[in-house]
């Protein structure tokens, strides 16, 4: 067997031309600006919303609670006020008063007795 022995034969030369790169495509965005601006316009409009509304119903309960006092404390007057009638009823029966009367020394005089119609 023969070695051959291969010869490398020159290449042609190709003139030098600088190594390029590609520019870069720019890629259109997906979410313009003004669609940014409008979104977090709309979360802060539903966050200044969401806070108006608990605040609204903070001091709802709030007045609703003033309500419920202010309901308790008309009961409690209004049964003291029925308390009051009822003692004055008692206080200011006929028996009572003549009661008082004899305690004082009072008697009564048929002829200085006036009879006044109620009306």
């Amino acid at each position: 067997m023969a070695l051959r022995q291969y010869q490398q034969q020159p290449q042609p030369q190709q003139p030098a031309v600088p190594h390029t790169y590609p520019t870069p495509v720019k890629r259109k965005q997906i979410i313009s600006k003004g669609e940014k601006f409008l979104f977090a316009a709309f979360v802060m409009t539903c966050a200044f919303l969401m806070i108006f509304i608990v605040q609204t119903q903070t001091e709802i309960r709030a007045v609703d609670v003033q309500i419920q006092q202010m309901e308790q404390q008309i009961d409690t007057v209004k049964r003291e006020n029925t308390d009051l009638e009822i003692q004055v009823a008692e206080l200011s029966s006929y028996e009572r008063i003549w009661l008082k009367a004899k305690e004082l020394g009072l008697t009564l005089n048929e002829k200085n007795v006036k009879v006044v119609s109620g009306e």
